[in-house]
């Protein structure tokens, strides 16, 4: 018997994660992942798990609309203009789109006082952020507030968007490698694989010590699989504690999603049941 649930798509840079209920499938993406192998992907899958959606929460890893448009992604660029709302709307069933991190935000904050400044940063192929500043999501002129991934960095190789110093896919690429290549040599302690990976958490723990110093927030979430990778978080936090303002880092909860791999989509479902 089909089962009606809702359901959460996470789509990244790398996987995409449709949860339902109990059950969850990943299936690859990639840089050439656009909307019509998406949808096509998502629909064999809920074929596959025999579920009939009652909402479905789309996040994805860029710039959506107030129309749920994607407006640009960094790391799945074939996204742009796509409208998964339209492209799935004979399932009659509400479909929310969001930025990923704001549907991470979203489980995570559920609990949260009312009034809390909070922001949640996911490190994974890139660097995605969202941030609620005394209970209000912090959106900006047109939604789009939140792009610490884009945030430039000076560098002795010149100026670099944080993405590029402290995404997965881009310090894998700076070795000349893919992510998964990455985490082996990491694993079997290769020296420059641990440099490049400690590199890049350091500028991830900066970042975020710029964060706790202008918002001065009650919890700052950290997750994303790029936190896996060893010696990645020790260095985050290793900047993050060295360059915060002292009063300011012990006003502020450090912690990881309690969501896990899951909490983007977790979030996601939460959005789309409004």
């Amino acid at each position: 018997m089909r089962a009606s649930i809702p359901v959460g798509i996470d789509i990244g840079g790398t996987k995409m994660l449709v949860l339902a209920g109990d059950a969850s499938v990943r299936v690859d993406t990639g840089p050439e992942a656009g909307p019509a192998s998406i949808e096509a992907e998502l629909r064999r899958q809920l074929r596959a798990l025999d579920v009939r959606p009652t909402a479905l929460g789309i996040a994805v890893p860029g710039l959506v609309d107030a129309q749920g448009r994607v407006e640009m992604s960094g790391v799945l660029p074939k996204l742009a203009g796509w409208r998964p709302a339209q492209a799935f709307a004979d399932l009659g069933c509400p479909v929310a789109v969001l930025n990923d991190a704001e549907a991470a935000l979203a489980e995570e904050a559920r609990e949260l006082a009312e009034g809390a400044t909070a922001g949640i940063v996911m490190a994974g192929t890139a660097i995605g952020a969202a941030f609620r500043v005394e209970g209000v999501a912090l959106r900006g002129a047109r939604g789009w507030a939140g792009e610490l991934g884009f945030f430039p960095v000076a560098t002795d190789h010149g100026v670099k968007r944080l993405d590029e110093l402290a995404g997965g896919r881009f310090i894998a690429a700076r070795l000349g490698i893919d992510g998964a290549t990455l985490a082996q040599r990491a694993q079997a302690g290769d020296a420059h694989a641990l440099a490049a990976i400690r590199a890049g958490g350091a500028a991830l723990g900066l970042a975020l010590a710029g964060v706790v110093n202008l918002l001065n927030p009650h919890l700052l979430v950290l997750g994303g699989g790029t936190l896996q990778l060893p010696g990645y978080e020790a260095a985050v936090h290793e900047a993050l504690e060295r360059h915060s303002l002292p009063p300011l880092r012990q006003a502020c909860v450090v912690r990881r999603a309690e969501g896990g791999p899951a909490v983007v989509a977790l979030g996601a479902i939460r959005t789309a049941l409004g």
